[in-house]
């Protein structure tokens, strides 16, 4: 079959036949692929930028992609829910089978740290014309968001760092008199499709959201920002105008662009970092961090999600797409087929949100 391939620590990628024999076996279905989305961890492996990239056993090459849409084409012996026909997007990580959170399903808290990731690191991924996977491992999407069902595995991602962020702060009162949280305010980092849908959840919770970024927007983040009712602002012209921040989320990975923001933090607020990048150096001092101490400042890491969170980004995507359906398609902003994946592999497309392959 057709599939896009890598040498893990060598730059480059290739679109190759692919010889897997893969059957159907007890509690697994056959997926038909129709859609991979490309991400900033494709671009990383493609460009031999990430260390931590390895290929399944047995394998000297490893096959890409780990947002995938696609449409169950046989299923196994003791499956349960799912039918020929129905639509499905794979879980990513899958655990270790020792430590307690990889037994129960939380795979994206894996004590051990061997646990493998499709299309990443120890598992072949998506990016090929068909694959064959447990049922545990696929989350069911209805009919009606087949159009924008490639986003739910970014999407999962932001719900659970959003959900880290709402537990952490369980810690004090946070929400408004109302109940609700409109008199917080969130800047979030980084205008990609991962900090549009961390500004679209917040905006949902309620936030008054700030989109950051170190240049005026381009056409689609202005129509994004518009949309949600958020505030595009290029940092290179100035934040003394911004309120204080009562969580800000960087996605972009550099120090240099959230640091400098970090005296902007409101009492008790919350700094989560989702970016990951190389290079980027940036110098905190006693300053900072007595300001850290003094202010009750929360720092967390977040990364992954498990099948809850696929499930949840399911629901939030067929919630939005009556009101945001538009938007949603718009975040879309680059289509091609496997024959010219090298195109947005090897570079960002201009104007990009997020760009797909269509098998």
């Amino acid at each position: 079959m057709k599939a896009i391939v890598v040498k893990p620590h060598q730059p480059g990628m290739e679109v190759k036949d692919v010889n897997i024999e893969e059957k159907v076996g007890k509690g697994q279905v056959l997926v038909k692929t129709l859609y991979t989305g490309v991400c900033g961890t494709d671009r990383g492996i493609v460009g031999n930028k990430l260390s931590f990239t390895r290929p399944q056993e047995g394998w000297s090459e490893l096959i890409l992609g780990h947002e995938a849409f696609g449409q169950v084409e046989e299923v196994g012996e003791g499956v349960k829910e799912l039918r020929k026909g129905d639509y499905v997007v794979p879980v990513v990580r899958r655990g270790c089978g020792v430590c307690l959170n990889c037994k129960i399903g939380k795979q994206d808290f894996c004590e051990t740290g061997n646990f493998v990731e499709a299309g990443i690191r120890g598992k072949n991924g998506f990016m090929r014309e068909e694959f064959v996977d447990d049922e545990i491992y696929l989350v069911k999407v209805p009919e009606a968001i087949k159009d924008i069902a490639v986003l739910t595995e970014p999407l999962s991602n932001v719900v659970k760092a959003i959900e880290e962020v709402m537990h952490i702060q369980q810690r004090m009162v946070w929400n408004c008199e109302d109940g609700a949280y409109d008199c917080r305010n969130a800047y979030v980092v980084g205008t990609g499709p991962i900090g549009t849908f961390f500004s679209l959840l917040l905006r949902t919770y309620g936030f008054n959201v700030y989109m950051l970024n170190r240049r005026d927007p381009s056409p689609a983040e202005e129509y994004v920002s518009t949309r949600i009712e958020a505030e595009f602002v290029n940092t290179t012209k100035g934040v003394d105008h911004l309120p204080k921040a009562d969580i800000i989320v960087d996605t972009s990975g550099f120090p240099s662009a959230f640091v400098p923001l970090m005296h902007k933090m409101n009492k008790n607020s919350i700094l989560v970092l989702f970016g990951t990048q190389t290079g980027d150096k940036v110098q905190i001092d006693a300053d900072l961090v007595t300001f850290m101490v003094e202010n009750n400042i929360a720092v967390v890491g977040s990364v992954n999600a498990n099948k809850w969170h696929f499930k949840s980004a399911v629901n939030y995507l067929t919630m939005w797409k009556e009101k945001y359906g538009d938007l949603l398609n718009r975040m879309i902003t680059t289509v091609v087929p496997p024959e010219n994946a090298k195109e947005i592999l090897e570079n960002k497309p201009k104007g990009e949100i997020k760009s797909v392959i269509k098998w």
